[in-house]
């Protein structure tokens, strides 16, 4: 199983009534918190505290921090965030709508918000442009959105976001964001996902549904972000024939003539021969070269998520 990695985190914790009854905190403050992230006060009642780790434990977020490192981040967090707003010592129970009891307390937040990331490191990184501009093809599920940009905030990273706006799962050119201190072809897979997503009937049907600090268990984590994966279908195969039209669209050929070199292209592809004249056949051929030359993949890939790389057809 690939290691399961975290990029942003936000949690709940009870927060004292006396903060806002008092008048010393109002409803809905937020506070810088010093080692990176921020608390918000009484939102339902709780203190919400939400932080990217990576920047908090290292200072950039070129890796993501392994989950086995999250428990003691968060209690980090707790403890910076009590310095300015005061929560509450006892626990309290939550049950969910099968009935399970879930006990919320300043040491077993609730969690609210949870970026659960997967690395590839592309052999060929040239592949990298082919295969989002590939994915963001591929057909979505109800309401979710489809952007497939260069990131203006991040480098110019080319990304590909899918998701409906209360959740996003993310692919972008990792190199790039980072300002070139992570490795050419470093393609980083993200997936937000908030307290609704991380409680859905999706991922109770895999009975691995996360409430709490306790749940984060690296089987329940890996389910849940493996259950994104598929659900955008960043692991769908790509480019090949389904791309050919786009790359002919840089070659000055008539429809006709298009409709024919992508018979003799797919037939040439698969093994098979077709008789056509010497003419026609060093024409295509000459094309071939060309869409070649300028980097247009001929074969189809796909992202491996077993063996983060990408995988190309036989």
């Amino acid at each position: 199983m690939p290691a399961v990695l975290v990029d942003t985190v936000g949690i709940a914790v009870p927060q004292c009534e006396r903060d806002l009854e008092s008048g010393r905190l109002g409803r809905g403050e937020r506070f810088r918190l010093p080692g990176g992230g921020f608390v918000s006060t009484g939102i339902g009642g709780m203190a919400w505290i939400e932080a990217s780790l990576p920047k908090r434990l290292t200072g950039q977020n070129v890796a993501a921090v392994e989950l086995k490192q999250v428990p003691d981040a968060i209690a980090e967090l707790v403890d910076e965030a009590q310095a300015l707003v005061e929560c509450e010592s006892f626990e309290f129970s939550e049950v969910d709508p099968s009935g399970v009891v879930h006990r919320v307390s300043a040491r077993n937040p609730k969690i609210v918000r949870l970026d659960l990331v997967r690395d590839f490191q592309l052999e060929s990184p040239n592949n990298l442009t082919a295969v989002l501009d590939g994915l963001a093809s591929v057909p979505q599920h109800g309401q979710s959105k489809v952007q497939r940009f260069a990131d203006g905030k991040s480098g110019r990273a080319e990304t590909l976001r899918v998701g409906p706006g209360a959740w996003a799962a993310t692919l972008y050119d990792k190199h790039r964001e980072s300002g070139g201190v992570a490795e050419r072809g470093h393609l980083r897979a993200e997936f937000r996902l908030r307290a609704r997503q991380l409680r859905s009937s999706r991922v109770a049907a895999l009975d691995s549904e996360i409430y709490t600090l306790e749940d984060l268990g690296e089987e329940r984590c890996e389910k849940v972000r493996r259950c994104w994966w598929d659900l955008v279908g960043f692991g769908s195969w790509v480019g090949g024939s389904l791309s050919i039209w786009n790359s002919l669209a840089k070659i000055d050929l008539s429809d006709r003539e298009k409709m024919f070199f992508v018979g003799w292209y797919v037939a040439r592809r698969d093994g098979q021969h077709l008789e056509v004249a010497d003419k026609t056949e060093r024409k295509f051929r000459k094309i071939l070269k060309r869409l070649e030359i300028s980097g247009i993949g001929q074969a189809r890939v796909r992202l491996n998520y077993e063996l983060g790389k990408e995988e190309v057809a036989a």
